[in-house]
């Protein structure tokens, strides 16, 4: 099925995305579609998520591809990633410069009669691509291509169950994260709440509050945040998503402790990957049976420590380029360490994360689970600390729960507390308290 097909089977007066309808939805993509774009490669790049939402229920099944591009990238950075795309059309609302008004009006003669030959092939089967930048944090943005159903294979789908529910999104709408959240409302006919500015996190959880979100997905950093503020206890919260990081036992407790209503979800998913599983059991990690019979016919392997993941939907390739990251059997490392222990498979840390003292490997974010344990420690990020005799050393950033009047006597108390959890390899050699530690754009801790 295609976008508005879903959407087609639910109420037209159902609130969709804000104020704006089901009906409001489909007759705006209806006029969308009778401006062109028929095989064509069209570029997003805006920050209004309801015009998003009309334009990709427009194009999807009827362009040959939608590149989806973050509102935060510049126009340079966007502009090279729609000619990658060889985009044939680029619509935004946040750089104007790169608005081409011909293209954007275009005519079934847009391409090309031959290039145009060839799409409408593709759009007959209604498999339109849904392209994706990587993150670009170890680099350049790559792009990956995803299709609808890739996007959504473990959206639960009840039209008449979702009436009463509402996402509150948290991160744009063009990132996997942000996708994810718009997709399984949009398709699954429950309303989405989209603030047009959600780096006030105080206003946005007030707003999610104000019009009763029922459910809201965010990494487990910006969850301790929420969790922080009083306007979260005012969230009816049936449903409580953490991806993006390593969700451990404190948070999933934390979080189990003010929604206790709430089904708590932790997912795996990641732009090459796609969605991978999903644990709702209360515990870190997954279970050791996902490796043999895993969740939504995803294969998953664990090989040298590291964990694989085959999703048979998603292009093994970046698009416009010969890298592969999948290997020959479509496997795709994850980057991410894990480790069995007894019936259950835990994450440690990313493989490129780990820090090499004296010969001794310690993940940050192990030192870093320890330290949150500290009860005046609110936020922790570790990293490594060049040293001339052993490599590198551990150190941490802390921003204290309250005002520390003795910051010689607070950073003993966390080297304490380390050194009576961890290795002395792994105990932080350096501690700085800081006021703030700054998150991506995708709300996890910003690495250094």
């Amino acid at each position: 099925m295609i976008l508005r097909e879903f959407l087609s089977r639910v109420p037209a007066d159902r609130l969709a995305v804000n104020d704006c309808t089901v009906g409001d939805l489909l007759s705006a993509a209806g006029k969308i579609r009778q401006r062109g774009f028929k095989g064509a490669r069209v570029a997003i790049q805006g920050q209004d998520v309801a015009r998003a939402a009309a334009l990709l229920a427009a194009l999807d099944g009827n362009a040959d591809a939608i590149l989806l591009l973050p509102a935060a990238l510049n126009a340079s950075v966007a502009a090279d990633l729609a000619g990658k795309a060889e985009c044939d059309a680029f619509l935004t609302d946040v750089n104007p410069e790169l608005h081409d008004d011909d293209a954007s009006q275009s005519s079934p003669d847009l391409l090309g009669r031959e290039a145009m030959s060839s799409h409408r092939q593709n759009v007959q089967t209604g498999t339109t691509k849904w392209i994706l930048a990587t993150s670009g944090t170890t680099g350049a943005p790559k792009l990956v291509a995803h299709s609808l159903r890739s996007l959504t294979r473990t959206t639960k789908i009840d039209v008449d169950r979702a009436a009463d529910v509402r996402w509150g999104l948290l991160y744009d709408h063009a990132r996997y994260a942000g996708l994810q959240v718009l997709l399984q409302g949009l398709v699954s006919g429950g309303g989405i709440t989209a603030p047009a500015n959600t780096s006030d996190l105080k206003q946005t959880i007030r707003t999610f509050a104000e019009r009763r979100c029922t459910h809201v997905s965010g990494t487990p950093t910006v969850w301790r945040k929420i969790l922080m503020l009083p306007e979260s206890e005012l969230l009816p919260l049936r449903q409580v998503t953490l991806g993006g990081e390593i969700a451990d036992d404190v948070i999933l407790s934390a979080l189990r402790n003010r929604y206790p209503q709430a089904r708590i979800s932790h997912v795996f998913a990641s732009t090459e990957a796609g969605v991978g599983f999903s644990v709702s059991d209360g515990r870190a990690g997954f279970p050791i049976a996902y490796l043999e019979n895993p969740p939504a016919n995803i294969r998953l392997r664990v090989r040298d420590d590291r964990l694989f993941v085959h999703n048979g939907d998603v292009n093994p390739s970046y698009l416009s380029s010969e890298d592969r990251f999948a290997d020959a059997d479509g496997f795709v490392d994850t980057g991410d360490v894990v480790e069995i222990r007894g019936d259950r498979v835990i994450f440690l840390g990313r493989a490129n994360g780990v820090i090499n003292v004296g010969g001794n490997k310690v993940h940050p974010e192990r030192v870093e689970r320890v330290l949150l344990e500290h009860n005046q420690v609110q936020f922790a990020r570790v990293y490594a600390k060049s040293n001339p005799i052993v490599g590198a050393l551990v150190a941490a950033d802390v921003k204290a729960a309250a005002h520390v009047a003795d910051e010689a006597a607070f950073k003993d108390s966390v080297r304490a507390f380390c050194a009576g959890r961890l290795e002395p390899y792994e105990t932080p050699a350096f501690v700085r308290v800081v006021s703030e530690l700054k998150l991506s754009a995708a709300g996890k801790l910003e690495r250094i």
